[in-house]
């Protein structure tokens, strides 16, 4: 679907005009001079990529990307009477959870769809993928799936010309800030799920858990991966002030991009790190469970030992048994069977050996660690 907004002057006043589908594919062919336009291309045909070749002379190669998006972040410049950027950016959101989602192919370099579960809760995400031409007096941006942050730039423009009147790099500054701040929620919901993580370790340690320690680590890697490259395309985009492309005015704003961008990063290499702390803590909870397990077999293995002893030592053939009377004989084997493994059994109780390691309800820990992560 093709659809465009485009800036003229009605009387010394500023005028955004929407077209789309056949005025639009009419207007992409015969551009109006002097007009500022933006083009939006949703689940390109190669139909339409033929169309926008047509009106914009773009290169084929670029074009070629625009028909399979499993592309890097990147920045292209082509020079020539009308220089234009290429560039590719991504950001990620929240999908519902359905069972149909497990059916999604990933692409080898970049996944579309990765996942983050804990006990309590499980997200989907998803990669939305934009790729943008940015003129001197145009913007055509090319996405294969609804984007939210798309769309609310484009009916901001829409019903502000002022925004347009600035020029379409600062259209696409709008645009690139909405699809990098689109991130931040899901970073939170990832974070949520990472307390969760952290909190189940501490009560009842599992192997689903571990499980699910790797599969967040590999939602994490695989954001790192498609967002890092990112911020160098913010950084060459404001460098590029005073180009053709991108005025001294708007470069600044790019860097706001960028810095936002590191934050990002930083917020997933905590999250690496907290999971690395994760599975540190899960091995010592198995490892504690391991030694209380051995304790207990140990301590009932000292119990019997000397039951053991009496029970060997009495069911020898002795020529001279004490104890003839077999009323008498009987209490001593009972005495020794029931004093013997219960003073042992009081002493380890005093000794603490028979205690448990975990803590009990009441104890401080829970206050104490949620203190520690504020």
């Amino acid at each position: 679907m093709i659809r465009i907004l485009e800036l003229s002057t009605d009387g010394g006043q500023p005028v955004i005009r929407e077209l789309s589908e056949a005025a639009a594919r009419t207007a992409v062919l015969t551009p109006t001079p002097g007009t500022l336009r933006w083009v939006d291309l949703s689940k390109q045909t190669p139909e339409e990529l033929d169309l926008i070749a047509q009106g914009f002379r773009f290169h084929p190669l670029a074009l070629e990307d625009c028909l399979h998006f499993d592309q890097r972040p990147k920045l292209e410049e082509y020079a020539g009477a009308s220089p234009y950027l290429f560039v590719v950016t991504h950001n990620f959101t929240v999908l519902p959870t359905t069972k149909s989602l497990l059916s999604e192919e990933n692409s080898l370099h970049v996944p579309r769809l990765l996942w983050a579960e804990s006990r309590s809760q499980m997200v989907a995400l998803t990669m939305l993928e934009t790729h943008a031409f940015l003129g001197q007096s145009f913007l055509v941006t090319v996405h294969d799936q609804h984007s939210p942050a798309l769309e609310h730039t484009w009916h901001r423009v829409k019903h502000d010309p002022q925004l347009l009147g600035r020029g379409v790099d600062f259209v696409y500054y709008l645009l690139a800030d909405g699809l990098c701040d689109a991130n931040f929620p899901v970073l939170e919901q990832l974070g949520d799920i990472l307390d969760d993580m952290e909190e189940s370790l501490f009560d009842n340690p599992s192997r689903a858990d571990l499980h699910r320690i790797y599969s967040m680590r590999k939602t994490l890697v695989s954001m790192r991966r498609v967002l890092s490259p990112q911020r160098d395309v913010m950084g060459n985009l404001a460098r590029h002030g005073g180009s053709p492309c991108v005025s001294e005015r708007t470069a600044p704003y790019f860097r706001d991009i960028y810095d936002h961008l590191t934050r990002i990063y930083e917020s997933i290499e905590a999250g690496r790190d907290l999971l690395g702390n994760c599975v540190d803590a899960y091995m010592s909870a198995v490892g504690q469970r391991t030694n209380e397990i051995m304790k207990q077999l140990t301590i009932l293995s000292a119990l019997l030992l000397p039951v053991t002893f009496l029970s060997g030592l009495f069911g020898m053939n002795f020529e001279m048994m004490p104890f003839k009377s077999s009323v008498a004989f009987a209490m001593a084997l009972l005495l020794m069977f029931g004093v013997v493994p219960g003073v042992m059994f009081l002493w380890f109780r005093r000794r603490g050996w028979l205690v448990s390691d975990n803590p009990d309800e009441a104890s401080p820990r829970d206050s104490g660690r949620h203190y520690i992560k504020k």
